[in-house]
C-alpha cells in the first residue's frame, strides 16, 4: 500500500512541476511579448525633430569626391553583372547611392578607386540584407551560418597568403561578387594592411551571424551590450583601412596599434553606431527591428522615444569630444613629414565614418524621406507605419 501511494504522490508532484513549468513558460512569453508591445505602443505614431547631428562635429567638416556622377554610371554597368535579386538591386541603388557615401568617406581618391570602393559598399549593404530583418536569412540560424562560412572562405581566399580569386561553383551571388572587389583591394594594399583587412572583414562577417542571434532571441537586448556588441565588431572599421587603399599609403603597424589610435578608431565606430541608431530609427521602426538603441534604451530606463534620443545625442557628444582629445597623444614624428601626413590621413579617414555616414543619410533615402530635414537639417523623424 505504501509503495503504491508513492507512486501515486511521485505521478502528482510530475504533473503539478509540469503544470507549473508550463504556466512559467507561458507567462515568460507573455512578458516578451508585452516588452515589445509596450515598445511599440509608446513610440508608435510620435513625431521627433532630430538637430542636425553633423553639428555636433564640427571639427569635421564634409567633402565630396568630384567623380561620384561619372562612377554611378559605371556602377550602373556593373550591377547588371551582379547575381543579386534585380528587386533588390532596384531599391538599393534608387534609395542608397552607396558611391555617394564612398565619395564623402574618401573624397580625394583617384576615380579608378572610387569605382571600387563604391562596389564594396554596394556588396556590404546587399550582403547585411540577406541577414538583416526581413530579409533571406533574418530567422534561418543555420542558413546566417553557411552564408557567413562561405563569406569567410571568400575573405581567406582573396586576402590570405596564397590568394585564390575564382569563387567556388553554385557560389550565392553576394559571394561571387565579393571575389573580385577583394581582388581589387588587394592589388593597392601594402601586405600590413591587406592582413588588417582580413581580420576587420572576418570580425564583420562573425558579428553579423551574432546580431542575427541577438535578434532571435526572447528578450529586447540590453543597450550597453548591444551597443558594446556592435562596437567590436561593425561594418565600418574595414572602410577606415581602405582609406590606405584609396590614398596609397600604408599605416606602420606600431602606430595603427598605438593607444591614441585604437581610440580614435573605436570612439569614430561608437560615433557611427549613435548617430546611425538615430538616422536609421524610423526605418528600423517601420520593420519592427526594435534592436535599435533608441528603443533599447527607452525600453530599459522606462524613458519616452525623446528622451532616449536625447541620451544618444549627448553620448555622441561624449565621444567626440573623448576623440579629439586623442589626437594630442599621436605618436608623431619630429623628422618624418610624410609619416605625420600618413597619420593625418588615416585620422580623417577615421572621422569620416562617422561624418560621411551622416552626410550621406541626409542626401539619400535609405532611411527617410529628403522632404523630412529642413533648411537647418533638422530632421522630423515618423514613428508611423505609413
Amino acid at each position: 500500500m505504501d509503495s503504491l501511494w508513492s507512486i501515486v504522490v511521485t505521478i502528482r508532484d510530475i504533473a503539478l512541476k509540469r503544470t507549473v513549468g508550463t504556466d512559467h513558460l507561458h507567462k515568460a512569453a507573455a512578458e516578451v511579448l508585452d516588452e515589445r508591445k509596450d515598445v511599440i505602443r509608446r513610440a508608435l505614431n510620435k513625431k521627433v525633430l532630430v538637430p542636425d547631428i553633423l553639428a555636433l562635429m564640427p571639427e569635421w567638416p564634409s567633402e565630396f569626391q568630384p567623380d561620384i556622377d561619372e562612377v554611378n554610371l559605371e556602377i550602373d554597368e556593373w550591377l547588371k553583372t551582379v547575381k543579386v535579386a534585380e528587386e533588390k538591386k532596384a531599391k538599393h541603388r534608387a534609395r542608397g547611392n552607396y558611391t555617394l557615401l564612398a565619395g564623402i568617406y574618401y573624397p580625394h581618391c583617384k576615380k579608378d578607386k572610387l569605382l571600387v570602393l563604391s562596389q564594396f559598399l554596394y556588396w556590404i549593404f546587399f550582403w547585411d540584407d540577406e541577414i538583416d530583418t526581413g530579409g533571406e536569412l533574418t530567422h534561418d540560424r543555420q542558413g546566417t551560418l553557411q552564408c557567413c562560412a562561405e563569406t569567410n572562405k571568400c575573405i581567406d581566399d582573396c586576402l590570405g597568403p596564397n590568394p585564390n580569386y575564382s569563387p567556388p561553383p553554385g557560389s550565392r551571388g553576394t559571394v561571387e561578387m565579393f571575389y573580385p572587389i577583394l581582388r581589387d583591394l588587394r592589388s593597392g594594399l601594402g601586405p600590413v594592411s591587406t592582413e588588417r583587412l582580413r581580420q576587420e572583414l572576418h570580425d564583420y562577417v562573425n558579428g553579423a551571424a551574432n546580431q542575427q542571434g541577438v535578434r532571435e532571441e526572447d528578450h529586447l537586448p540590453d543597450p550597453w551590450v548591444h551597443f558594446q556588441m556592435r562596437a567590436d565588431d561593425v561594418g565600418v572599421i574595414p572602410s577606415i583601412t581602405q582609406n590606405e587603399y584609396a590614398m596609397e599609403f600604408e599605416l606602420p603597424e606600431w602606430i595603427r596599434r598605438h593607444e591614441a589610435m585604437e581610440e580614435i578608431v573605436l570612439e569614430c565606430t561608437k560615433l557611427t553606431i549613435l548617430l546611425n541608431e538615430v538616422l536609421s530609427l524610423q526605418k528600423e521602426f517601420r520593420v519592427s527591428q526594435l534592436e535599435n538603441l533608441c528603443l533599447l534604451f527607452m525600453n530599459t530606463d522606462n524613458v519616452s522615444i525623446e528622451e532616449a534620443i536625447d541620451k544618444i545625442l549627448g553620448l555622441l557628444q561624449e565621444h567626440y569630444e573623448i576623440c579629439v582629445a586623442a589626437e594630442a597623444r599621436l605618436p608623431w614624428s619630429e623628422t618624418d613629414e610624410k609619416l605625420n601626413e600618413d597619420i593625418r590621413e588615416y585620422v580623417r579617414g577615421a572621422n569620416r565614418l562617422a561624418t560621411g555616414t551622416a552626410c550621406w543619410s541626409y542626401n539619400c533615402e535609405r532611411y527617410f524621406k529628403l522632404s523630412q530635414v529642413n533648411e537647418k537639417r533638422e530632421l522630423l523623424l515618423d514613428l508611423s507605419y505609413r
